[in-house]
């Protein structure tokens, strides 16, 4: 079975890595944070615009394969304080509805930058 790597246009490039893999069916998404696809950081200060910028991230590597946001199976939260959990909640039920995946969320004393608050990976699903 053939490994597809692929950055799509509508992400932001990052050199050592790819924001994308497939194999088969199943897309994996590296974990994202609020930096839109010219490396333009959103939500500094505000956590829900974080989050917006992150599933805006996700659904683009999802769309880079024919799919949507509901495409989603899996999701990883990392998340730098407990009180960012409702936030996490509230966005999330934004954006997927009825078509959530399965989710972990982990509080982490921190991430690559002391501005981002949350970070994302998944795993998708598409035909």
């Amino acid at each position: 079975m053939a490994i597809q790597r692929l950055d799509p246009h509508t992400m932001v490039k990052m050199p050592g890595l790819h924001q994308t893999v497939k194999v088969g069916n199943t897309v994996y998404i590296a974990g994202q944070v609020a930096l839109d696809e010219a490396g333009t950081f959103h939500g500094d200060g505000d956590v829900e615009a974080q989050l917006n910028q992150i599933y805006d991230n996700l659904e683009n590597a999802c769309r880079a394969y024919g799919g949507t946001l509901s495409s989603m199976v899996k999701t990883t939260t990392y998340i730098t304080d407990p009180a960012h959990f409702s936030a996490v909640s509230k966005i999330r039920q934004k954006k997927y509805g009825e078509s959530a995946p399965v989710n972990a969320t982990l509080i982490v004393a921190g991430l690559a930058k002391s501005e981002w608050w949350v970070e994302i990976e998944g795993t998708a699903w598409v035909e």
